[in-house]
């Protein structure tokens, strides 16, 4: 079994008014900033990048309730947005003011 399994710390930006699916189920879709340095081959390289990310039923609550401009240590998988893009999305599973 190959393991797709993420944790991202960032800020929330871009919180979009929350929505549900048909079948009722509540959706945050946001995106997270991050920064950071990394060691690389040995040399310190620093990382900025904005990732797009969706949480849904408890954990969009909790994003929610969270809100935008917050620090947030984000845990979850990546997966494409539809079966007929490539573009990938975090989605989140767990999430924790940092």
């Amino acid at each position: 079994m190959h393991r797709n399994n993420a944790i991202i710390g960032g800020v929330i930006v871009n919180l979009v008014t929350p929505r549900y699916t048909p079948a009722g189920i509540l959706i945050a879709e946001f995106k997270v900033n991050h920064s950071s340095s990394q060691v690389e081959a040995g040399h310190l390289r620093k990382i900025e990048f904005e990732l797009e990310a969706i949480a849904m039923a408890e954990i969009a609550q909790t994003i929610i309730g969270i809100g935008s401009g917050s620090h947030v240590e984000l845990t979850g998988f990546i997966t494409k947005r539809n079966r007929l893009s490539n573009q990938l999305v975090f989605h989140v599973s767990g999430a924790k003011v940092i």
